[in-house]
């Protein structure tokens, strides 16, 4: 049977794509044999998902506040709640899926909350230190206590969710690396698949097919 990865556009639009598309180039290259795949959010039904049968599924970044969304994305959000199978959450994916189960995003420094555009806003970019908390993790594999990883967000989560464990911390961004207490479900605030997170961020990537596939 063929292994497939699932990565989802959570982007207002279906036409931007640049950040899956890196997600997706990110996860051939440390497993060429995986069949990634490219869905956005809207076309996202069950019947779609189990016609795919994916192994895992990954959450992309986004560029739009989360209050512009239209409606409709709160029932992706539902989704995304009641997950079960193996999912990561990238950036923009870490707050939907911390959105999801009831925890605030917010702007990193203090400036008023964006609602309708990310435009002008100040934003963490560049290396972000991660230190992980020693929570033996298999997402966490072989990757040192502090790491620098590639980030490029504004908001963040602001409050651990209901039934989610915290596994590494940042400055200025606290909340680096989420996971579900009983699911396996991670959200990562920064961005593995660029350039900038090196070997740890191509680890953290290869850690989490060996996942899916039940390793």
């Amino acid at each position: 049977m063929t292994e497939r990865l699932l990565v989802v556009n959570i982007n207002p639009s279906g036409r931007t794509l640049d950040g899956c598309r890196a997600i997706a180039r990110g996860f051939r290259a440390v497993a060429p044999e995986v069949d990634v795949i490219l869905r956005h959010w809207r076309g996202l039904t069950p019947a779609v998902v189990a016609k795919l049968r994916p192994m895992g599924v990954v959450l992309g970044p986004n560029g739009t506040p989360f209050p512009a969304y239209p409606p409709a994305f709160d029932r992706f959000l539902g989704w995304v709640r009641a997950r079960r199978g193996p999912t990561l959450g990238i950036c923009g994916g870490h707050q939907a899926m911390a959105l999801a189960h009831g925890s605030p995003i917010g702007p990193v420094f203090r400036v008023p909350a964006a609602t309708t555009s990310y435009a002008g806003m100040p934003k963490v970019e560049g290396a972000a230190r991660v230190r992980l908390l020693g929570d033996p993790d298999p997402l966490l594999d072989g990757l040192d206590e502090e790491v620098e990883l590639a980030a490029s967000h504004v908001d963040e989560v602001k409050e651990v969710p209901p039934g989610f464990r915290l596994l590494a911390i940042g400055d200025p961004c606290h909340i680096q690396i989420l996971r579900a207490d009983r699911r396996p479900l991670w959200g990562v605030q920064f961005h593995p698949e660029r350039a900038g997170s090196g070997e740890a961020g191509a680890r953290l990537l290869a850690n989490f097919v060996r996942i899916c596939r039940g390793g």
